[in-house]
């Protein structure tokens, strides 16, 4: 025998990011988005069909407590936060959605006993409809803006008074900063044009790094060049060359924060430390964004490859935003801008790549053979050569990756 089911042990707790409340009713509003075409002499109609509305949930709520004036309070600040998040309906269950408008029904609240009239909507797509180079702009913009909130952290993290050992100690890690940059110029094939002009920059800054220590209106102006130099200097490499170069210097063991707490032993050796840890994260920063431009440049050759990078990226920074300090939100919202730029601009584009397939034979055939039969263009061999790195282009191997079509 069947039993009825009991709905009152089925209902879920309504709430929304996790802030709780009690649901009157709620409503579910969806809809297509017919478009209707209507021609002369002709009576059927054509209906096009654009995708489906946005969903939308309208829910009556309520709280009843002694304390129902805080939970109000509570659930109308939670709906005006920025950002999406979980809503759980009796009936529906978790839903991401975002919060439209929330609005206090005073003509319902009793004692102890307030109501709320909540609009929600169904969360959408991570990013707008736009094109990639839309996107490869947007990284050019973050990293540009990066440069700003690294000179506010950098004046003020760093210590240019005090014990001689700790203001060396700047001096040093910026020089070493600078150093960096320029084993990264010349040991590129950089445009000749852009090396020249970037070689006198960086001695500039070689030579004036210390006057500029001690003078605290100069101070912050030595990230703003260390992050212009950098980039400039991927602008002059080959975009798959500066990603690995700019790559490597952005996660040099050397120049990473300590993966735990250290202790100084006095107040001077800290500052010292804060002084080198201030000139090493500036390096990591403008690495990042020469590196997150190079990658806008690159031509991708496959969806494997653009996965690759794309991993790579968030990686990168995050690694780079977890050593960031609440103290210092601005540069972790400036880093996070960089990374959420990329990442969205590598999605984008990872959607018109090919992916790569594993083609296999019993027998070695020549890649014009291949060509034909996979792509029924000959023109194609050299592609297939180049891929698996064959030494003649007569011997594929039996087994060997080549593009989907």
């Amino acid at each position: 025998m069947a039993l009825a089911r009991d709905w009152t042990k089925t209902l879920w707790m309504a709430s929304y990011k996790g802030v709780p409340f009690w649901v009157e009713d709620d409503g579910d509003d969806g809809a297509r988005r017919i478009v209707i075409h209507e021609f002369p002499m002709r009576d059927d109609p054509f209906l096009e069909d654009l995708g489906e509305r946005s969903r939308q949930f309208e829910v009556t709520a309520y709280v009843a407590s002694d304390s129902a004036d805080a939970d109000a309070a509570a659930v109308i600040a939670t709906c005006a936060t920025r950002g999406a998040g979980i809503l759980v309906l009796p009936t529906h269950g978790p839903i991401l959605v975002r919060c439209l408008t929330f609005r206090r029904d005073r003509r319902k609240d009793r004692a102890g006993f307030i109501a709320l009239a909540l609009m929600f909507v169904r969360e959408g797509a991570s990013s707008a409809l736009v094109s990639g180079a839309q996107l490869a702009n947007m990284v050019f913009l973050a990293a540009e803006n990066a440069s700003v909130a690294l000179s506010r952290v950098f004046a003020s993290t760093v210590v240019a008074t005090g014990a001689d050992f700790v203001v060396d100690e700047a001096v040093g890690a910026t020089l070493d900063a600078v150093s960096a940059l320029e084993v990264i110029r010349t040991g590129g094939s950089i445009d000749l044009a852009v090396s020249t002009v970037q070689r006198a920059r960086i001695d500039r800054l070689f030579d004036g790094a210390e006057a500029m220590i001690a003078e605290p209106a100069a101070l912050a102006d030595i990230p703003v060049q260390i992050v212009s130099i950098a980039r400039a200097l991927g602008d002059g490499m080959a975009p798959e060359a500066a990603v690995v170069a700019f790559g490597e210097v952005a996660t040099e063991p050397s120049i990473a924060l300590p993966a735990g707490p250290v202790f100084y032993g006095t107040p001077s050796a800290a500052a010292a430390a804060r002084n080198r840890q201030a000139a090493n994260q500036v390096l990591r920063i403008a690495a990042l964004a020469a590196y997150a431009e190079a990658v806008a440049r690159v031509q991708l050759s496959d969806r494997q490859a653009g996965i690759r990078l794309r991993a790579d990226t968030a990686e990168f920074f995050e690694a780079e935003l977890l050593g960031i300090g609440a103290e210092d939100i601005d540069l972790s919202h400036a880093v996070g801008a960089i990374r959420d730029a990329v990442i969205d601009y590598l999605s984008r584009v990872i959607l018109d790549l090919a992916p790569v397939m594993n083609v296999a034979a019993n027998m070695s055939m020549p890649s014009l053979y291949w060509a034909w039969r996979l792509y029924a263009d000959p023109t194609r061999s050299g592609e297939l050569v180049a891929r698996n790195r064959v030494v003649h282009p007569s011997f594929m191997p039996p087994a060997f990756e080549a593009l989907a079509r």
